[in-house]
């Protein structure tokens, strides 16, 4: 019987090397190059959402995860989280939506103010 035990991602400077990483990466320098940003209300979500989350490197500010500088990342319109915590970003007919998904988001916020 041949099993294979899973392979670990190799990682380079806390970043995951992969075939994903590779396209998140084109994605994220084509929207830095056509400066496809998301609004500042978008990015402090989240943002918000990103540093209450236990993936979170207070020290480098970056995902364990995909090892992203969480700073640019929230930024790009792209850009999702690979915990699928918050999505891309499309434009949509009401300002006030988002485009993510904030409930797990409050319920943890509630449950760290009790």
């Amino acid at each position: 019987m041949n099993m294979r035990l899973p392979r670990a991602t190799p990682k380079i400077m806390g970043v995951p090397v992969s075939i994903d990483t590779a396209k998140n990466l084109t994605k994220a320098g084509r929207d830095i190059f056509l400066r496809r940003f998301v609004t500042d209300d978008v990015k402090q979500l989240r943002m918000d959402i990103c540093m209450v989350c236990p993936s979170w490197q207070h020290t480098s500010n970056r995902c364990k995860e995909c090892g992203c500088q969480m700073k640019v990342k929230v930024s790009l319109r792209s850009s999702e989280c690979p915990l699928k915590k918050w999505g891309r970003h499309n434009d949509s007919l009401d300002a006030r939506d988002t485009g993510i998904d904030t409930t797990e988001h409050k319920e943890g916020t509630e449950k760290s103010s009790n």
